[in-house]
């Protein structure tokens, strides 16, 4: 029987810790326009699918938005795509900042001694890079990019419990759901207070 590892809290990446969900909407949108030639009347649909499926791995997102608009793509224009996307991210994501409670909340759940895990839909190499320059990197016992639904998972078989996701996205609840730990919704920076006193409540 695995011993319990204690109470676990995963914080999502965009939205969650910096309010990136417009630049990155754009970001795909362009990306997509870009490669795969589309008109401005499927624009509406290119970012309403986005949107809907905000917080998923982004070939879940590209497969979303290429059924939706009636499109398909090789294996090479799907790379294009991304790499498209990374490279845009990575210009304009630089300029935000995370949200202001965020390194506070950190500091206060491990005085806790909560064990904090950071997980995001973003490609692994892209996301390890993003927290070493923001130099968030040392409040995680450890990050992982790309399956957040896997990570999850694989902190209850080792032996976390309770375990919180803490998310800004249907899709990161849903995921909660599927993975069967808890949920917390982030929406603004007054939301990381409203964290602390869910997790005082189910912190067992």
């Amino acid at each position: 029987m695995i011993n319990n590892q204690g109470f676990a809290v995963v914080f999502d990446f965009d939205g969650t810790l910096i309010d990136s969900k417009e630049v990155k909407t754009l970001n795909y949108l362009k990306a997509f326009e870009t490669i795969f030639k589309t008109k401005k009347e499927v624009r509406e649909k290119i970012v309403k699918s986005c949107e809907r499926t905000s917080g998923a791995n982004r070939f879940l997102q590209l497969s979303d938005t290429l059924k939706t608009v009636g499109l398909t793509a090789n294996d090479k224009q799907k790379e294009s795509w991304s790499k498209l996307y990374s490279l845009l991210n990575s210009k304009s994501l630089k300029k935000i900042p995370e949200f202001p409670s965020v390194r506070s909340i950190f500091e206060e759940l491990n005085k806790k001694g909560v064990k904090i895990f950071a997980a995001s839909g973003i490609l692994e190499e892209e996301f390890l890079h993003e927290l070493s320059r923001r130099k968030l990197t040392n409040f995680f016992l450890k990050a992982k990019g790309g399956d957040k639904l896997g990570f999850l998972k694989s902190l209850k078989e080792r032996g976390f419990w309770p375990i919180l996701f803490v998310g800004d996205t249907v899709y990161d609840e849903k995921t909660a759901i599927e993975a069967g730990v808890l949920f917390f919704k982030i929406a603004k920076d007054s939301d990381f207070l409203d964290l602390i006193i869910f997790l005082n409540k189910n912190k067992k």
